[in-house]
């Protein structure tokens, strides 16, 4: 994959051409995250925090998919990541499922009837609820998949892409090597480690690192800047946008209802962007 593709790419998923259009909207939905007496924050601080979470969790998003498409490159057939249901109903989907292409000269007999499943974490950083919480959730797709494949072997990584936090390792290695199903292998792999002990890539995981190395270099002096709700012409089209797709917002947004009053006269104290609306 070149630079420019992984930019490109990168850019579109956090960034997209709609950001300004979700970050209004959102605004619009959840009123109350941005107002109120017992907020140390304004309005527009409040904002910034929530869109810099936002393309932490997009950027989450798109390690996955680019993941993916290394996955595609490297020889791997990938399969559908809507893997079932778990014992409560629940829907369960992978992060990367897929399986050996029998005609790749990397195929052996050893692989040929195996599944193999990446659940993937940016960083191993979490509390103690949530790290049982995740391996739980790890064990739910596992049972799923056995149910979905039962004549395959069930080949299961946790990936944590950054490996500059290893937090609760000691945690998740002790869970997998309790693991006695002798048709399950449960792995745990921090940053290149999933490259050098399963794909055997190594050049691959030091090709997305040159990648994410360069882009961050590119972006190292940038300042997250919003647009000005009250006058700029990007939210007034996202504003417009939203009349469009989402009448009742703006209704209410315009409406005498104490949250939208608060609401406009911290982000649109001039009410020009409001006009016509």
């Amino acid at each position: 994959m070149t630079y420019n593709e992984f930019k490109n790419k990168l850019n579109q998923r956090i960034f997209g051409e709609d950001l300004n259009y979700e970050i209004v909207l959102n605004v619009l939905k959840n009123p109350k995250r941005y107002i109120g007496l017992f907020r140390i924050t304004n309005a527009k601080t409040k904002l910034i925090q929530n869109i810099t979470q936002s393309c932490e969790i997009k950027f989450g998003h798109f390690i996955e998919e680019i993941l993916g498409e290394y996955i595609d490159e490297m020889g791997y057939e990938r399969l559908d990541k809507n893997i079932g249901l778990d014992e409560e109903g629940n829907q369960l989907n992978a992060d990367q499922i897929f399986r050996m292409i029998e005609t790749n000269n990397n195929c052996n007999n050893n692989l040929k009837n195996r599944i193999f499943l990446i659940e993937q974490k940016i960083r191993d950083d979490h509390d103690s609820s949530k790290k049982r919480g995740q391996y739980l959730n790890l064990i739910k797709k596992i049972r799923s998949l056995k149910r979905k494949f039962p004549n395959d072997y069930i080949q299961t990584y946790m990936w944590f892409s950054d490996d500059s936090l290893k937090k609760n390792k000691k945690y998740y290695e002790e869970q997998a090597y309790n693991n006695t199903d002798e048709r399950v292998g449960i792995s745990i792999f921090y940053g290149r480690e999933l490259f050098e002990n399963f794909f055997q890539r190594i050049d691959v995981y030091e090709e997305l690192i040159s990648h994410l190395k360069k882009n961050k270099k590119e972006r190292c002096k940038e300042i997250l800047n919003i647009p000005d709700f009250d006058t700029s012409i990007e939210i007034k089209k996202a504003l417009l946008k939203i009349k469009q797709k989402e009448p009742k917002l703006i209704k209410k947004l315009l409406s005498n209802e104490s949250d939208f009053v608060e609401l406009r006269k911290e982000l649109f104290p001039t009410s020009q962007n409001l006009k016509g609306l």
